[in-house]
């Protein structure tokens, strides 16, 4: 140690990070080592066990595959003739199931309803029939599925290693002598762990994606069908409509002849003066008296 203390304080923490991980690095030698010869002692074993065994020994099986990590998402359009309770019913069967309700929102003219649900990943496929047939009529659906198993194994691993890293910092702290050693290691055990709540975020984000599955909901009226059978009220509002609608239309053409009439106002009156007066010059015009009976 006397060694380490002349040594500045970057350099120390290395020298007592190296201590550290061959004082680790013995012990897990130690461990291999003997999970080695406990290995050596039972392959034989294993080897003639299949072979050698009695007749009604159970054969050795393979373990089971490790579960996927899949992130199911669904979108689902549905037309109804009551929205509000369609979309009552959808997060009914939701909740039923163990989910809940992540987003909704709703329009009054025309009635429409958006739903996100999250539903448990186990129970999705069964329940998604559900919400096609007793919501409305389905319009369209379209499903996706993401594998996200490999991108789970690497951040979990990434996790465990941050979390030992970090671990082997503050045991590091523990034994710095020096101010500047302590400062140090300070300062990399606050970076690292920054590093591991964000690796524990993500980690927490693929946990939540992969155990319940996405199902966005669109519910809307069915369209009026053209021709059909209407109330008065259908009708007042389809004469309101057309009416406006002429209304908007006619102000449009007349904002748009109005400079062009303007223009024409400014031109034609000047000549339909000078047309009069030259009218009232002439011989015989309407304002010059003709001739006296007998003159």
């Amino acid at each position: 140690m006397r060694n380490i203390r002349r040594v500045p304080g970057v350099l120390s923490v290395l020298l007592l990070a190296g201590t550290l991980a061959a004082c680790s690095g013995g012990g897990g030698g130690t461990a291999s080592s003997g999970e080695m010869r406990d290995e050596n002692a039972k392959g034989p074993a294993r080897a003639v066990a299949p072979s050698a065994g009695p007749a009604g020994a159970r054969p050795v099986t393979a373990p089971p595959p490790a579960a996927r990590a899949v992130v199911y998402t669904a979108h689902l359009k549905i037309r109804s003739e009551d929205v509000e309770k369609s979309a009552e019913t959808a997060k009914r069967l939701a909740t039923d199931a163990g989910g809940y309700v992540e987003e909704e929102r709703g329009e009054t003219d025309p009635p429409s309803a958006t739903l996100e649900l999250k539903i448990p990943a186990e129970k999705y496929t069964g329940l998604l029939p559900g919400f096609t047939t007793r919501l409305g009529t389905k319009v369209s659906l379209r499903q996706d599925a993401e594998d996200v198993t490999a991108e789970v194994a690497d951040v979990d691993s990434r996790v465990r290693s941050a979390e030992a890293s970090l671990e082997s910092f503050r045991r590091l702290l523990a034994r710095a002598k020096t101010v500047g050693e302590i400062m140090s290691i300070e300062q990399e055990i606050a970076n690292r762990e920054a590093d591991l709540e964000s690796l524990q975020a993500r980690q927490k984000s693929l946990r939540q994606r992969t155990r319940y599955a996405t199902l966005n909901i669109t519910i809307e009226e069915p369209p009026a069908a053209p021709g059909g059978d209407g109330t008065f009220a259908d009708g007042l509002r389809a004469g309101w409509d057309a009416f406006t609608t002429s209304l908007r239309i006619g102000g449009v053409a007349l904002g748009w002849l109005l400079p062009f009439l303007g223009a024409l106002a400014l031109i034609g009156m000047p000549a339909l003066v000078v047309a009069r007066r030259v009218n009232r010059r002439r011989p015989g015009g309407p304002d010059r008296p003709g001739p006296r009976d007998g003159a």
